[in-house]
């Protein structure tokens, strides 16, 4: 009879007590917290600019903003580190 109760149990789930549920959910946002990446100047920035301008800025955007910014600045250093003679001349303005 032993026997056939391991049988018809060793099919089910075995349910855990509320309490023990409980404690995978916190390691579960602990874990998600810690995954989150830390924030930095460039993220400090975006607020700040998305706020000068009035802009709602959805948080799922931000890791596209943030890389868009990224290639950007690295564009800007490229240029400002081309160095330009000083008796360099201007373009001439045409004009049709």
């Amino acid at each position: 009879m032993a026997r056939k109760a391991k049988k018809a149990s060793a099919g089910k789930k075995s349910r855990k007590p509320a309490a023990v549920k409980g404690r995978g959910k916190a390691k579960a946002a602990k874990a998600s917290k810690a995954a989150a990446p830390a924030r930095d100047a460039l993220d400090d920035m975006i607020d700040a600019a998305a706020k000068a301008l009035s802009l709602k800025c959805n948080p799922a955007w931000m890791p596209s903003i943030k890389a868009n910014l990224q290639v950007i600045l690295r564009q800007a250093a490229l240029v400002d580190a081309f160095a330009l003679p000083d008796e360099l001349e201007p373009a001439p303005v045409f004009e049709a």
